[in-house]
């Protein structure tokens, strides 16, 4: 057991009438539509956004309290996209999880250095997508 999971397994219940709000980042759209039905039965409100263009103007007019995006998109990747949410000054402290199908402590590092949160392997283990959105929103 990774030493995340010993101190955060399944602690985090979102309670009712609160529903965080989470934006998922992926241009692979059944990706995004699968991360939305998982946490939305969790009870978080999902929105979706295609690319990061759409992305940042759902950034500046929701109050999304987490970001969930892709780390391999066409004109921008998951960890410039980070570094261009967290240049506005409102963003700047906004949680961001990078997925990645090409997870590697180097993207890690990079992603930590560059504001990332937590970064997460693909194929998604979604119970511990759910401990990390955890942890990440409280």
């Amino acid at each position: 057991m990774s030493s995340f999971r010993a101190c955060c397994v399944r602690p985090f219940a979102v309670p009712p009438g609160t529903a965080i709000k989470i934006l998922v980042v992926d241009d692979d759209v059944a990706q995004a539509t699968l991360i939305a039905k998982f946490l939305g039965k969790h009870g978080y409100a999902v929105l979706t956004a295609p690319s990061p263009i759409e992305a940042m103007n759902m950034l500046h007019t929701d109050d999304i309290k987490l970001v969930i995006t892709d780390l391999m998109m066409p004109h921008v990747d998951g960890i410039t996209f980070a570094q261009q949410i967290h240049a506005v000054p409102r963003l700047k402290d906004l949680p961001i999880i990078l997925v990645t199908a090409w997870h590697s402590e180097e993207i890690s590092e990079k992603g930590m250095r560059k504001g990332i949160a937590l970064t997460m392997s693909k194929p998604l283990d979604f119970n511990k997508l759910l401990d990390l959105v955890g942890f990440a929103t409280h």
